[in-house]
């Protein structure tokens, strides 16, 4: 098998914390996405090595085994189990990788190597899972998506193990996913062997970077700038929500860090279980120019406040 360079292709160094994988692999997933180069086939090659790539290194036990083992870490790591588990009192597993056919030949017997029809020939095993992340957008959670999928899956070379070929997957998204959620396809996992079931693919749910939303659940956040003579005097200010525009009422008297709700304009809970909301936080702006008269106001305005005894009321704790 081929080996590859995970850590070359997501461009981060060995010793790259997890933080580090994470926010490079989202970096290089919107770059790549399929859904931003349409019919760019070098681009879908590329998304898709990405996403094997932060697989392994994304998982710290897959990370390790990878480091020790190289990129058919899998296919080792299941001689190794076999080997173990069937082997003479005694036996050690060497680091070297070898045809597993021929080690059970050299222990049991031909007939036990699967090339016989002995008894380890007939035992039908079932295929591993696979696992894969899905980068969506926060309009495709919202909507729902078809999304076409150019995956590696299980296929039995008959001969010494398994390949992984390329396979085109048409997969649904629901509403009511969100990030870290699983879509499970089953039996596109690796093949069974000797008549085994087949194994299932699990789709994890990562969610794309959003030019104005944060997600968190099922609710999102934004910042809303306002001026400072709209805190003060209050305002009506039409905000975008994933799917349209609606009036926002900011009340007089309103303070930075604020925040307004409004309901159910989040993403699709599962099961009905109605929606999420939508959160504004007010960022409270100033101009850093001002004309002469827009100077003379605010200075009127300073004056009138330290009459007030403003300045003393909110520095208290100063004192």
């Amino acid at each position: 098998m081929e080996y590859k360079n995970y850590y070359k292709i997501l461009g981060v160094p060995k010793a790259a914390s997890g933080p580090e994988i994470k926010k490079a692999y989202r970096k290089l997933a919107r770059q790549f996405h399929p859904d931003l180069n349409p019919g760019n086939k070098t681009a879908e090659e590329r998304f898709k090595e990405i996403n094997e790539a932060n697989e392994v290194l994304g998982d710290l036990e897959k990370r390790r085994k990878y480091d020790e083992l190289g990129s058919n870490w899998e296919q080792i790591q299941r001689d190794r189990d076999y080997a173990r588990q069937y082997a003479r009192p005694g036996f050690e597993w060497s680091p070297e990788t070898f045809d597993l056919g021929d080690f059970f030949a050299t222990f049991f017997g031909e007939g036990m190597s699967g090339r016989g029809g002995g008894p380890f020939a007939a035992g039908p095993r079932p295929g591993g899972n696979l696992q894969y992340e899905i980068p969506l957008t926060l309009e495709d959670l919202y909507q729902g998506a078809r999304k076409l999928l150019n995956l590696s899956v299980g296929k039995t070379d008959h001969g010494t193990g398994r390949i992984r070929s390329p396979r085109e997957v048409q997969v649904k998204i629901p509403k009511g996913v969100t990030e870290g959620s699983k879509i499970r396809l089953a039996g596109l996992g690796d093949k069974g062997m000797q008549g085994g079931p087949a194994g299932d693919l699990y789709l994890v749910i990562r969610v794309l970077p959003h030019r104005l939303f944060h997600l968190n659940g099922y609710d999102l956040e934004a910042d809303l700038p306002v001026w400072a003579d709209e805190a003060v005097l209050g305002t009506q200010i039409a905000v975008p929500t994933l799917d349209q525009r609606v009036l926002l009422k900011v009340p007089p008297g309103s303070q930075s860090g604020q925040r307004f709700r409004l309901n159910g304009k989040g993403l699709h809970k599962p099961r009905g279980e109605g929606m999420g909301d939508l959160y504004y936080r007010i960022r409270v702006m100033v101009p850093d120019q001002v004309s002469a008269k827009e100077r003379e106001l605010l200075t009127e305005l300073r004056r009138l406040r330290v009459e007030r005894g403003d300045d003393k009321a909110i520095r208290k704790n100063l004192a």
